[in-house]
């Protein structure tokens, strides 16, 4: 409800005021103040009127503050039901003098109304953001379009339940699945909104990955179910309460394609009225809506380039021709990671010999692409560079602070800021948090590479 609608349905609220029924024309419940007064009824079960007309009790008493007359005029007219002449007598008020306090009184009514809405939405948004992680991007290239169809199939109310961003790996799916679901929440659409992170692990059966994520969302919406209750009995819990109210659960990083095939028909099961949005690189059954992402356009990778290369401070780079940068272009595909990857080596290399080297690599591949971009990156590192980087896969999901990556590296503290500057200024830290508390994770792809190029640790080959 817009404030032009509040000003609206404040006057119809308030001549409604004993009808008990109500109808949508005179009740408030679109607004979040009305829904607390019903959900936080102190024992009581109220109806849709008592707490309309309690939220319009609680504005008209701080109306009494502002206008003491005005406030006593909507008190007698709409809770006691006197007539216009009847207030102007006890008031010592001419009738006309009345109906323009009136009018008065019911604007500022609406004001102190739609300010305390404000306040709660700019509260709960808050709340709902809170359970995200911490956007890692500042501006999205390319998006657009694929994100007006992911925000239209988001909408509640009707299918497709589970809905799929499906790409290559860097091609921004996790991305644009974060700004849909920021703005989703903005339109308090949904009653909860929860974000999961698949662990990806090459020998789990996908039973044991979509018990592991019902787990999960079983603690998130389930507060009061004890840990040690039976998977029967948690999902029984958690099915009832996904079928309560309509909940938008996100499943980040849903790479294997058994997992995928195994977990999409449960998923549509436990949805509707509420949605899961599923991020992968492979396309789901017939059960899910996939959105296929494609690489960007020429224009959007010339835009993507000049706005990290602003960031990574390289004005050269920034304000290069269409004609240089199209020669990125041509060796990228127009996938954002490899873009910045290579945007952020030209702090080290001369454009046209890291664009030979690269384009030797160039294949019908993306990711032979990436292991020659990251081993270039790699050589580019510094010791404490590399020391920080071979630790960062320690630190995945919500990420680590500076004093966390300090203790994983063993690097002092100047060597460490050093390190995470040259990280980030090659697009190798993906930087979360507030100015207050920053945090630092990776891509999925610099862990791939890192476990197999770098690290090889036991049992992690193959995620290419």
């Amino acid at each position: 409800m817009h404030l032009d609608d509040l000003r609206t349905a404040v006057p119809k609220a308030l001549r409604a005021w004993s009808n008990l029924a109500g109808t949508a024309d005179d009740l408030l419940t679109q607004l979040l103040i009305v829904q607390h007064e019903l959900s936080n009824g102190n024992g009581r079960s109220p109806t849709s009127r008592l707490a309309t007309n309690q939220v319009l009790l609680n504005g008209i008493q701080l109306l009494q503050r502002q206008d003491p007359t005005g406030a006593k005029i909507l008190n007698l007219r709409f809770m006691d039901a006197e007539t216009v002449l009847m207030v102007a007598s006890k008031l010592n008020l001419s009738e006309d003098q009345v109906k323009r306090r009136q009018r008065d009184a019911i604007h500022r009514l609406t004001q102190i109304l739609w300010e305390q809405e404000t306040a709660v939405r700019a509260q709960r948004i808050h709340q709902l953001q809170a359970q995200l992680m911490p956007a890692d991007y500042s501006q999205l290239f390319g998006l657009d379009q694929p994100e007006e169809q992911l925000l239209a199939q988001l909408q509640p109310g009707n299918a497709p339940w589970v809905i799929a961003i499906v790409g290559l790996g860097g091609i921004g799916k996790t991305a644009l699945a974060d700004h849909a679901t920021r703005q989703i929440i903005a339109q308090f659409a949904y009653e909860q909104v929860v974000w999961l992170q698949v662990t990806p692990a090459q020998n789990r059966p996908p039973a044991e990955t979509l018990d592991n994520l019902l787990a999960q969302l079983a603690q998130k919406l389930c507060p009061d179910l004890s840990p040690q209750a039976a998977a029967q009995q948690r999902n029984s819990q958690l099915r009832q309460t996904l079928k309560s109210a309509p909940y938008l659960v996100v499943i980040d990083n849903l790479e294997r394609e058994a997992d995928v095939a195994f977990m999409v028909g449960v998923l549509h099961d436990l949805a509707n009225p509420g949605k899961f949005l599923l991020t992968s690189r492979v396309r789901p059954p017939a059960a899910a809506s996939s959105l296929t992402l494609a690489e960007l356009s020429s224009a959007d990778t010339f835009a993507l380039i000049r706005h990290q290369a602003t960031i990574a401070g390289l004005p050269g780079l920034a304000a290069a021709p269409d004609d240089d940068l199209a020669k990125i272009y041509e060796i990228t595909g127009g996938n954002p990671l490899a873009v910045k990857l290579v945007v952020g080596l030209t702090a080290v290399y001369p454009l046209p010999r890291l664009l030979t080297d690269l384009k030797e690599a160039k294949t019908r591949e993306i990711e032979q692409l990436y292991r020659r971009i990251y081993w270039q990156v790699w050589r580019s590192l510094s010791p404490p560079g590399q020391t920080l980087l071979e630790m960062m896969p320690l630190a995945t999901g919500m990420g680590a602070t500076p004093e966390q990556l300090q203790a994983m590296s063993g690097l002092d503290e100047s060597a460490l800021w050093i390190a995470i500057g040259e990280l980030v200024n090659r697009s190798l830290l993906e930087v979360r948090g507030t100015a207050w508390e920053r945090r630092y994770t990776i891509h999925r792809l610099t862990e791939s590479f890192l476990y197999t190029e770098i690290i090889r640790w036991p049992g992690e080959e193959g995620k290419w």
